[in-house]
Parts: C-alpha cells; structure tokens; sequence
C-alpha cells in the first residue's frame, strides 16, 4: 500500500482548463479561415477554430471542446455575415461530412485556396513563384465521379444510405449529393428504398461508385457472400445505372477485372480502368490538368521524361502522344499492368512502366539510372521528401510537382530549393469545389545547387 500512495503522490495530476468552457455562445470577431475551411477568431487568448464562419464576420460561436493552444465550437449565430456568405445549394449540408465550403461563394473559394497554399511556400518553403498562372476551373457541382458511400442499418432496421457526419465517424441520411455525378445524385434514397424490409444488411459495409466517360463500376464491400435477394437488388440497381456490379469479401482477395472495361477520354487518348483503380475524381479540371501539364513541359520530341506516381498513365500517354521518350513508376503493379494495357490500346510505343516503392533508395534500379531531362512528380499526401536529393541526382532541367497537399508542397518546394530548383510558375486547382481541399501544379527549374559557407576560422585550437 505504501508502494502505491507514493506512485499515486507523484503523478502528475491531469491539466485542467485555465477556464471552464463557457456553456453560452460567446461573441467572436472571424479575422481568418484554417485550412480545414473553419473560421478563426480567438478567446482568452487562444485561437478558436469555429465551423461555418467567414473571415470579417461577427458571429456568437458555441464552444464544443478546449485544448492546450486552441479552442474548437461551431457558430449559432451570425451577428453580421460576409458578403462572400452564400445559402448552401445542398439540403444535408449543415450534417454531412462530405463538402465544408459551400456557404463560401466560389470566387472566394478560389481565391482562399490560391492565398493558403503561397502562405505556406513563403512561411514553411521559404521561396515565392516567379509567375502565378490563372486557376484552372470547372464545373462546380455534379463534378465527382468517385465516391465511398456508407451503408449502415437502425436498431428499427431503417437502412442508413450516405456519408460520414460531420466531425463523426457515423453516417448522416443523404437522399441525393450535389457533387456527385448527376447520373448516380440519386443513388442514395434508390438504394434505401431498395434494401427497406430486405432483413439484416450490416453485413454490407459500403458502396463504390467509379464513373467513366460512359459506363462505370458499382463496388461493394462485404462482410459475407451476398444473400440472393440481396443480389438481385443491386444487380437491378447496377443495371439501372448502366454499371457493372463488383463484390469483395473482406479478407479476400477482390476480384479485380471485368469483360468490359470502363474508361475515360484524355483528347484523343482512352484510358481503361478497373475497379479499385485509382482515377481522378473532377474529369473537366483532369483533361484541363494534363494540357497544362503537357504546356508547362515545354515538350519536344527529344525528351526523356520520368513520371513518377504515374498511376494508369494519366501524365505519362499524353505526354507519350505529344512525342516525348516517357518512364512511368507507380508502387501498385496492378496499375503498373494497367498502365502498359492503356499503352497498347492507345498504339503508344514510346513508353515503359516499371513497378518500385517510391519511398526505397531507386539508385540501384536499372530505370534509375537512365538519362532524364524532365520529371513529373505526382506524389500522395505525404509529398515526396525521400525522392527529391535522389531526383535531384539525376539532374533534370525541369520538374513539375503536382500537389494535394499544401503542407507538403511547402516543404518540397525547400527542399528542391536547396538543391539548386527555382519555383517559375505555380496555379491553383479547382479539383474538389465546395470543399478545404486544395490541388496545385508547381514547376521547377534548375539553377546553381547552394552550397553552404565553410568557416574560416573555428576558433578552436587558437591559444594567445
């Protein structure tokens, strides 16, 4: 006992609150927007970050949660609003998850995204674009053609048919989606409907949505083999919508190729994909993405140019059917496989694809070590630290970083600095609207690599 007393004396008791949380809203002046779309003012001294406000607004603000630097809540009231404030077009916007910039209008929207992501190269990449191209925009609503629908069922054994809450892990009821494709808007009350009194369908986790230009794919994941009737529901949903339908168990290996192919147009190029492949979400901002591309590139005949991350070949055919000698790397080999199909498809005999974790040290890889004027680099979220000195190696007049990740560009960008590549010309992407979600393209040339000062005199060693 006595062992236990002295462990329990020298705990550190747990932090409490320098103030408890106020239990009526609180009057806040908005002066800036976070980069997850929320309104920033500050409380006691601390930042609040408060969901549906706008900078230059004064709102009372709710506060939910207190935490070491900051406070979180959600505003009540709006005393007096932004003229940038719209109505949101989508009924279930204040409880789904999915968009959290619809009550910004899209010029403001635009504007934001532009502003946040210079911050972030200037603060954390230290470095400023030689040239601000305008941003590439599209349609703003009915533009997605990918989505991970959530399928879940009441204790009454009402069918939940929609996306994640906001700030929640559970599923908010969608009847129809203002972003989604307008061919599949309505598939979530369909699919309600459609599995109403059909008994238990916990078993049926979620459903993929995967668009092409004609046809698609209707994907669900499982717990089980599907019950015939429940089968036959979505076989004739499937049908409805002009899909093909595709089940995975989980545990089990998925099924991954169909009779029929979807695809989609780049120009004059048709890119197949499969289900669970990878593609870009906005079609109008990816054909838009490529030719911008293909013009920042400078391409000529004689370019030998390294795509990395390059996926089913999205940069990598195009920049091919321009006339460029083009090596395409992606860590999944069964987009690597599908990669060189789209090539063959397409008669395009100036590429190659290989298969490597982009993460490992490539400078032992026999593809590594070819001569490469240009690269392009399309990385996931976490950016590409560990590939630029190996990039960087190789020596290439331009890089082109398509980003989705401000955060990560920023820090590249310092990087690529330091190795001698100036940022000459960076745009913005409208690829996700009414959403925090920023896209960019960013281009470097090379210049003098910096070399650090060496110190003339240590002071060590000298005696007097």
């Amino acid at each position: 006992m006595k062992q236990n007393r002295s462990h329990t004396k020298n705990q550190c008791p747990a932090r409490k609150p320098a103030h408890p949380l106020p239990t009526e809203p609180v009057e806040l002046s908005i002066e800036s927007l976070s980069y997850d779309g929320r309104g920033v003012g500050r409380f006691q001294g601390k930042a609040a970050f408060i969901a549906n406000a706008l900078p230059g607004e004064q709102v009372m603000a709710q506060l939910t949660e207190e935490k070491s630097r900051l406070y979180l809540g959600h505003t009540d009231t709006i005393i007096s609003a932004s003229s940038h404030r719209i109505d949101p077009a989508c009924p279930h916007y204040q409880q789904c998850g999915g968009c959290d910039l619809q009550h910004l209008d899209n010029d403001a929207q635009l504007e934001l995204k532009q502003t946040q992501v210079l911050e972030q190269l200037d603060r954390i990449g230290h470095t400023q674009p030689g040239k601000i191209s305008p941003a590439l925009t599209a349609a703003n609503w009915n533009y997605r053609r990918s989505a991970r629908i959530g399928i879940n069922q009441l204790y009454d054994g009402e069918p939940i048919v929609g996306f994640r809450r906001r700030g929640s892990h559970l599923l908010s009821q969608i009847d129809s989606c203002a972003v989604l494709d307008s061919r599949v808007a309505d598939i979530f009350s369909r699919v309600r409907d459609a599995l109403r009194d059909t008994g238990d369908i916990k078993y049926i986790t979620q459903l993929d949505v995967d668009l092409g230009d004609q046809s698609g794919y209707l994907s669900l994941r499982l717990k089980k083999q599907l019950s015939d009737e429940h089968l036959e529901i979505f076989t004739a949903l499937a049908k409805h919508y002009g899909l093909s339908l595709h089940l995975q168990i989980i545990g089990a290996d998925p099924d991954r190729f169909s009779d029929s192919l979807s695809s989609y147009k780049l120009g004059q190029l048709e890119l197949m994909f499969r289900p669970g492949d990878f593609i870009q979400i906005n079609a109008g901002i990816n054909q838009q993405m490529v030719d911008k591309a293909c013009q920042m590139l400078e391409l000529k005949p004689e370019d030998k140019i390294l795509d990395l991350f390059c996926g089913l070949g999205n940069f990598s055919l195009p920049v091919a059917h321009a006339g460029a000698s083009v090596t395409g790397v992606e860590g999944s080999l069964s987009m690597v496989e599908q990669a060189e199909r789209n090539a063959l498809h397409n008669n395009q005999q100036n590429c190659r694809f290989f298969c490597a974790n982009l993460a490992d040290n490539l400078k032992g890889l026999q593809w590594f070590k070819q001569d490469y004027n240009k690269i392009i680099l399309d990385p996931p979220r976490t950016g590409a630290a560990s590939l630029i000195p190996q990039i960087c190696s190789l020596r290439p007049e331009l890089i082109l970083y398509i980003s989705c990740n401000p955060g990560a560009l920023a820090r590249d960008s310092q990087l690529l600095s330091e190795e001698g590549y100036q940022l000459r010309e960076f745009l913005v992407m409208d690829m996700f609207p009414q959403t925090h979600h920023i896209e960019s393209m960013a281009l470097f040339v090379r210049g003098k690599k910096k070399t650090q000062k060496k110190k003339l005199f240590s002071g060590k060693g000298i005696s007097r």
